[in-house]
């Protein structure tokens, strides 16, 4: 097609412009009186042929120039036809999506992608008799210009000039649905033509999963991709994780890094936490993540912020190339230990996991106890280790409950209504709970409590009291999840580890269509469930389905061991240090130690503080249990912390999505059909095709100063 037609019209009326001329100027004949004839003819034959060559050659470079200057003037446009451009007449709503996700900053040689997607953007956002259209900024919540498409095209300009490539994922579907909303028809007799451009480098990572449906079918989608032909080579930090074993015990770090890049690269990543440096350094493979990890001497309990960087980097996406993380070094932790079984030395359940879970505090105290000279010389302190505080169910303080890291069960008898309720409550806010299913009347505790609960705790199983007259004995596991905690750490001695151990008691269960069957890590030879791990909202559920003293699990070496990474485990999920992302709902459950909302503080990287009410890094609400930190879109990565009394009781780290820096695109075919659901699609790659559309036209200029050069060449030769 041809942007100005009428050039074309009026170029052919010119091309019969030298064929005119060419009539009207040819030779006419002359009367010479001469004495003969003979040789005149035969000079005339001569000369014929060779001025009929000329003649033909000057009017073809003649006509041909003329022609090529008028379809420079029509400017041609070849290739796929454009569904949405300029060329249309007649009324019609546009909506522009500006793809302003993280990967838009990305560079090839020193243009940012963003600055092409502003130009390409820009070229549909000019005024057209009868157009009304709109620009949605399409990042993690996109949101439009104007509420609905205006002719304020001065404005909308404005604010395309002025936006930037954010630290954020692109919501796909979500712009979508937001530009269906407002192409929707005003009236049942609102006719006008429907137009959607998108303007994006149609990252794979996000718009594999893009659904083009919400649109009415008769919108004309014109896709403006500004990705360049070959993903640039990028390095990043994907994820920063920090698995702290209590005050004693350090901190592992381990950086993930990934190379999306055409070659093995050598990286080097500092981190830093406080005044300290460390340095990681790898190798990573073209096109995997490579994990570097480092042993860090942190024993100092509490919230650590710290910041890795990959050095001596030169790659298209910069901002993925650091990561703020939060480490956060726990003290020993306290156990609540709810039965009814008294305590003592006498070989039960309670005590079995007493002694499990605290044997360092329970070895120190009865040495204490048998050599009170010990105990002077210590200061009467034991070194720092886990506490096991017992509770009666049926009489105890909820605060001390509310105050705990993880919450046992076993043996406690039928829980009282109000037990169950503030149990569900831990379990929401991010508490676990451990059940030790040994009496039929805690398959009825377990119900109450996942009724209580919710939809947000979907057991895998449901537990019943066995059946009158059938005797759990001797049961073995007969299928656990070998490569998963808490049975990977025994490693290759798993399978005679396995052979010896025996359950007795518990209780008997049934499959659920709703769970998760790998909640279930381990189950036994009559079909039961033996140990069951489920999140529930921000906690977790455990169940360990046999009665310890019945069986010789706890008379094993691997009871400590099996017990301790079940609730590091669980401990792990609780643990509130994973990142949270810009641009994206955060919602926090603070630890319990933080107190009330009152007289907390939200302090950023960026300033000195401002007040938990002034509402810049969102609020702090006072709930049921506990305080929860709601924060509708953190705008900047970094690490922020709440405060009391210049005290950090709690750090999170906000961060860029990984999946942004993995820059390969999804092909125009993938997105005009598989994707299309329907529509009408049509894609342009703006950085090769569109600057061969819009230069044609030079080089139809060029072809006709050419033609001009032959003829002046030809009249030269032939001496006219």
């Amino acid at each position: 097609m041809f942007l100005h037609p009428w050039a074309i019209v009026i170029g052919l009326a010119a091309a019969t412009g030298p064929l005119w001329i060419h009539w009207l100027t040819r030779p006419r004949p002359v009367r010479m009186p001469l004495s003969t004839l003979r040789f005149v003819r035969e000079a005339v034959r001569q000369r014929r042929g060779w001025h009929r060559l000329r003649d033909l050659l000057l009017l073809s470079l003649r006509m041909l120039a003329v022609l090529l200057i008028a379809l420079a003037f029509a400017r041609p446009q070849y290739g796929e036809r454009l569904l949405v451009s300029g060329l249309q007449s007649g009324d019609a709503v546009r909506v522009v999506i500006l793809d302003v996700s993280l990967s838009m900053a990305a560079r090839e040689g020193a243009i940012e992608q963003m600055e092409r997607a502003r130009t390409a953007a820009a070229n549909h956002l000019r005024y057209q008799p009868g157009l009304a259209a709109n620009l949605i900024l399409a990042g993690a919540r996109p949101h439009g210009v104007f509420d609905a498409p205006s002719t304020n095209f001065d404005a909308l300009r404005r604010e395309l000039a002025d936006c930037r490539a954010l630290p954020q994922r692109m919501e796909v579907n979500r712009a979508l649905e937001l530009a269906a909303s407002m192409l929707a028809p005003a009236s049942p007799f609102d006719r006008r033509r429907r137009e959607l451009v998108v303007v994006s480098d149609f990252q794979r990572t996000s718009w594999a999963k893009a659904d083009f449906s919400p649109l009415a079918a008769d919108t004309q989608i014109q896709l403006e991709s500004i990705a360049p032909p070959k993903p640039p080579e990028n390095l990043a930090i994907l994820r920063v994780e920090g698995r702290s074993a209590g005050s004693a015990g350090g901190t592992q770090l381990a950086v993930e890094v990934g190379n999306y890049s055409s070659a093995t690269r050598k990286i080097t990543v500092e981190v830093a936490v406080g005044t300290s440096l460390w340095r990681l350094s790898g190798t990573s493979p073209p096109g995997r993540h490579t994990t570097l990890t480092e042993e860090l001497g942190l024993h100092t309990p509490g919230w650590h912020v710290g910041e890795a960087r990959l050095l001596g980097v030169d790659d298209a996406l910069a901002a993925d190339n650091v990561a703020p993380f939060v480490l956060h070094v726990r003290p020993p932790p306290t156990y609540i230990l709810m039965t009814r079984q008294p305590a003592g030395r006498k070989a039960t359940s309670s005590l079995f996991l007493e002694c499990a879970l605290a044997p360092t505090a329970r070895s120190a105290r009865q040495r204490d106890d048998q050599h009170p000279a010990t105990a002077i010389a210590n200061g009467g302190a034991a070194a720092p280790s886990p506490t096991v505080i017992r509770l009666d169910p049926a009489a105890f303080d909820h605060s001390v409950l509310a105050a705990g890291d993880l919450v046992l069960l076993d043996h406690p008898g039928r829980l009282a209504e109000e037990t169950v309720n503030l149990l569900a409550g831990l379990l929401r806010h991010g508490r676990p709970i451990l059940y030790v299913t040994a009496e039929p009347i805690d398959a009825s505790n377990l119900k109450r409590l996942c009724e209580t609960a919710g939809s947000g705790l979907q057991m895998p199983v449901e537990f019943a009291p066995p059946p009158d007259g059938q005797a759990r004995r001797d049961l073995v596991f007969a299928s656990v999840d070998r490569n998963a905690p808490p049975f990977s750490v025994f490693g290759d001695s798993l399978t005679s580890i396995l052979g010896q151990l025996r359950f007795a008691g518990g209780l008997s269960s049934r499959r659920l269509d709703g769970g998760l069957a790998t909640d279930v890590l381990a189950t036994y030879s009559d079909g039961s469930a033996g140990i069951v791990l489920t999140s529930s909202d921000a906690g977790a559920l455990a169940v360990v389905n046999a009665d310890l003293a019945a069986s010789n699990l706890p008379k094993t070496s691997a009871f400590v061991p099996l017990l301790a990474e079940l609730i590091e485990q669980m401990l792990d999920r609780r643990r509130a240090t994973e990142p949270a992302f810009c641009g994206e709902p955060m919602v926090v459950h603070l630890p319990a130690e933080a107190g009330a909302a009152a007289g907390l503080r939200l302090r950023g990287p960026y300033d000195p503080g401002t007040d938990a009410s002034a509402g810049r890094y969102g609020e702090l609400v006072d709930e049921t249990i506990g305080v929860t930190w709601r924060w509708p879109a953190p705008d900047l990565p970094g690490v922020y912390r709440v405060e009391r009394d210049g005290v950090t009781v709690f750090a999170m780290a906000v961060k860029v999505p990984g999946e942004e820096s993995r820059l390969e695109s999804l092909s125009p075919d993938v997105l005009t059909r598989r994707l299309a659901a329907g529509h009408a699609v049509a894609c342009r790659d703006v950085a090769e095709d569109g600057q061969r559309r819009e230069d044609f036209w030079k080089w139809l200029a060029v072809a006709c100063i050419v033609c001009l050069l032959g003829e002046t060449s030809a009249l030269l030769i032939f001496r006219a």
